[in-house]
C-alpha cells in the first residue's frame, strides 16, 4: 500500500510521541516542514507523521503531565500569594519579587520531556526559538530585564543568543550576577522607549 503524500494544511500526530501540529510545506525529501501545537516548527520525516481526521483532532490536542504541573504550581503560588497573612510584630518583611525582572533557562530539560528523539541542531533551534518568543514576551510585557540562563557547556548556545540580540535595538546585555546564577547566564536590559 502506497503511503499517502501529506500536504499543506494537514494536520498530524507523531507516531512514537504525543503532541502533532499542522504541516506548513514540504522540506527536504521524505520530510514536511510543521508547526507544533507548542507553536515551533520542525522538519520531521513524513514516516514519523500521520495524518488525523479533524473529527479526531481533539485526541492529539492532550496536555502533558509537565503542563498540568505547572499550572498547578502557579495556581498554588497564586493562592499563598492571596493569602498572605499581615506580618507579626519583629518580624523583617521579605523582600519583594521584582516583577519587571523576567528570567528564562535554556537547559533542554527545562524544555522539552525527551529530548534524545532530537538532533544537536534540532534542540539548538528549539532552545534559540524558545529564547526569542521569552525576549519578544518580555519586551512586550514592559519586563525591565530578562535573565537567560544557557548554561556553561561548550559556549554554543550562549554565542547563539548574543548573536541574535545583537539585531534587536532597545536591548543591551552582559554577564548576569555571577554570585546568583555563576558564569552560565546573560542578563538583557531592555531600554525603555522601545516601540
Amino acid at each position: 500500500m502506497a503511503a499517502v503524500k501529506l500536504q499543506q494544511g494537514d494536520r498530524v500526530s507523531f507516531i512514537d510521541d504525543v503532541g502533532g501540529g499542522v504541516v506548513l510545506r514540504a522540506g527536504r525529501p521524505g520530510h514536511v516542514l510543521l508547526r507544533t501545537d507548542d507553536g515551533f516548527e520542525l522538519e520531521l520525516p513524513e514516516k514519523r507523521l500521520v495524518r488525523v481526521a479533524e473529527g479526531s483532532r481533539a485526541a492529539h490536542l492532550r496536555v502533558s503531565d509537565h503542563a498540568v504541573g505547572m499550572r498547578v504550581a502557579n495556581e498554588l503560588l497564586e493562592e499563598k500569594r492571596r493569602n498572605k497573612s499581615p506580618l507579626r510584630p519583629g518580624k523583617t518583611p521579605k523582600k519583594p519579587e521584582d516583577n519587571s525582572v523576567a528570567e528564562v533557562d535554556l537547559h533542554l530539560h527545562e524544555l522539552v520531556e525527551d529530548e534524545t528523539r532530537l538532533s544537536d541542531g534540532e534542540k539548538l533551534e528549539y532552545q534559540i526559538r524558545y529564547f526569542e518568543r521569552a525576549l519578544e514576551s518580555a519586551i512586550r510585557n514592559g519586563k525591565r530585564k530578562l535573565i537567560v540562563i544557557h548554561g556553561v557547556g561548550e559556549g554554543v548556545l550562549r554565542e547563539e543568543v548574543r548573536k541574535m540580540l545583537q539585531y534587536y535595538d532597545g536591548v543591551r546585555f552582559h554577564d548576569a550576577d555571577m554570585r546568583r546564577y555563576g558564569v552560565g547566564a546573560t542578563e538583557v536590559e531592555i531600554l525603555r522607549g522601545r516601540g
